[in-house]
């Protein structure tokens, strides 16, 4: 095999990984929120028996408090995997942006980084368009700035703003910075990374659904780290 096609063969091949993982996925999380049901159902059963030593209570409350967590981790994962990438309607950014952080806090944490949303109260930042394709746009921005912030111990931070009428989503990060030929890396199956760790889709991905809704996605200049800009045409008010 000639090291021309090496390359792309083993994009598509984590490619198709990828695509079976997400199949597989939407049925462990199906299957073990049932267990969850189980589990916290039991609890509550064994919280009304009298006959529950008093000492064993506070055990049964963690319990308790830590299914009801694994399942909303759970019905947030289902949100995402399940939107649809059909049809438009108003989308509020700023509960996209919260729910997008939310699904991704646990690996941020694992990187060790934090995350903030920046956002003015009272602003809801509506566009119109696909929910489940924008949240995909911004997550694909949150996970890069996690690959780029890796090992900084630093913060990711989403400033949401509106002017002219635009909204801007703006995932700042603290890594080393764009390179000077940034526009490369947002063509398709273009990476810095392994194909196993990314099929290098995501900055195109991103570019090409903000471009679908009227929009862009560019990069600012920083003294440091990186600022990648998700910019949509703001809905008309109602």
């Amino acid at each position: 095999m000639s090291d021309s096609i090496q390359p792309e063969r083993d994009v598509l091949l984590a490619l198709n990984r990828s695509a079976s993982a997400a199949r597989l996925m939407a049925g462990v999380i199906h299957e073990v929120n049932n267990v969850l049901q189980v589990i916290s159902g039991t609890v509550e059963l064994l919280q009304t028996r009298p006959d529950v030593p008093p000492s064993m209570m506070p055990a049964l409350e963690r319990l308790s408090k830590q299914t009801a967590r694994g399942a909303a981790i759970f019905a947030e994962a289902m949100v995402f995997t399940r939107a649809s990438t059909a049809g438009a309607d108003r989308v509020n950014l700023r509960e996209v942006a919260e729910h997008t952080l939310s699904l991704r806090a646990f690996f941020i944490k694992r990187a060790n980084l934090t995350s903030k949303l920046v956002a003015p109260e009272g602003m809801r930042f509506h566009v119109m368009g696909n929910r489940g394709r924008l949240q995909q746009a911004l997550m694909n921005l949150i996970v890069n700035a996690e690959q780029a912030s890796a090992g900084t111990k630093g913060e990711i931070v989403v400033e949401l703003d509106e002017k002219d009428g635009f909204v801007f989503a703006r995932v700042v990060d603290a890594g080393p910075g764009m390179p000077a030929q940034r526009e490369q890396l947002f063509e398709a199956f273009v990476s810095t990374r392994e194909p196993t760790e990314g099929a290098g889709l995501g900055l195109w991905a991103a570019r090409t659904i903000a471009v679908d809704h009227g929009g862009t996605v560019t990069v600012e200049d920083r003294p440091a780290g990186a600022a990648v800009v998700l910019r949509l045409p703001a809905a008309k008010a109602s």
